[in-house]
């Protein structure tokens, strides 16, 4: 069977144009999975870890509220703002993790969709987790210094903010590379933020308690860039397609 250089062309372009995969934007991208997958199964398995990491945080803002006037001067007011502010995003991360993990096979099914992979998913599960975690860095800076008076309202949630975008970068970093990565970065952020306070706490909370704001803020947006380079990275990692 013979055909022409110009019939060949167009079978060609015909395939490519049924093939390939028009590329989208990081936010369409994440818009489709949410438009055609639903939130019920985006999350589906980590409804008993958020209510955990929750529970955790409340409890936090709740123990700082009620022993106020027992946290005294000589507390590492700052040290500790930058330790445990991104404690509901990485209780949200493990615990939502370590729940399918010992469920099994939690997100077979979506493996077999063919359409994500987990890593997208999961890449959309954290940008939801960041911007909980970030709200709730906010409120609880806010809380701390409301009931204990301690450093300045401004500096206190610059902080909050820049600790909590750092450790998103961490542990999505880490989940890129290594199958654990989720527990290789939040080892890394407790390790960061418990090893000045060990070899020298009050010079790190010195440190920390002379960063301006406007620093904080901006290690903040820079360490936020940087989470959604990677989460980009991941969307276009593997491109989807109907099997």
């Amino acid at each position: 069977m013979n055909i022409t250089p110009k019939e060949r062309s167009r079978e060609i372009n015909a395939i490519l144009d049924k093939g390939l995969i028009v590329p989208v934007s990081m936010p369409i991208f994440l818009r489709n999975m949410l438009k055609n997958m639903g939130l019920k199964v985006v999350f589906r398995g980590a409804l008993p870890g958020v209510l955990l990491s929750i529970l955790v945080a409340a409890t936090y803002v709740i123990m700082v509220v009620l022993y106020a006037d027992g946290l005294s001067d000589e507390w590492n007011h700052y040290a500790l703002i930058f330790l445990l502010s991104p404690m509901l995003f990485i209780g949200l991360t493990l615990s939502t993790e370590a729940t399918e993990r010992m469920e099994g096979n939690g997100l077979y099914e979506l493996k077999m969709t063919c359409r994500y992979t987990v890593q997208q998913i999961t890449a959309f599960r954290l940008l939801c987790f960041s911007l909980a975690g970030a709200i709730f860095a906010v409120v609880a800076g806010y809380s701390y210094h409301a009931v204990t008076e301690a450093g300045y309202l401004l500096q206190l949630i610059s902080l909050s903010l820049s600790s909590v975008f750092i450790c998103t970068v961490l542990i999505i970093f880490t989940m890129r590379r290594f199958r654990a990565g989720w527990w290789v970065g939040a080892t890394i952020w407790m390790v960061l933020g418990l090893l000045p306070m060990v070899i020298n706490r009050q010079g790190w909370e010195e440190l920390l308690a002379h960063l301006p704001p406007v620093l904080t803020l901006g290690v903040a947006l820079v360490a936020f860039t940087l989470f959604l380079r990677e989460i980009k990275i991941i969307t276009r990692e593997v491109r989807y397609a109907d099997c």
